[in-house]
């Protein structure tokens, strides 16, 4: 499951879900849940993290200056 917050059931049993890891490292907002019941995952893409946003702004005003 991608590019979407799943429902708190999981898709596989109706289970509750629970976030149990979150992501940005590679530049996007990965999370993950597992589902209470059946031990299930579900991984959620939500996008580009807030960290890459602000890297990439400030890249694009250097080289707008004239700077490396």
């Amino acid at each position: 499951m991608t590019k979407s917050t799943p429902s708190d059931r999981c898709p596989k049993c109706g289970g509750e879900l629970f976030q149990t890891d979150k992501n940005t490292f590679t530049g996007e907002v990965w999370r993950e849940y597992t589902c209470r019941s059946c031990g299930h995952i579900v991984d959620v893409n939500e996008g580009t993290a807030l960290w890459q946003v602000l890297h990439d702004a400030a890249e694009k005003a250097k080289q707008e200056k004239g700077g490396k």
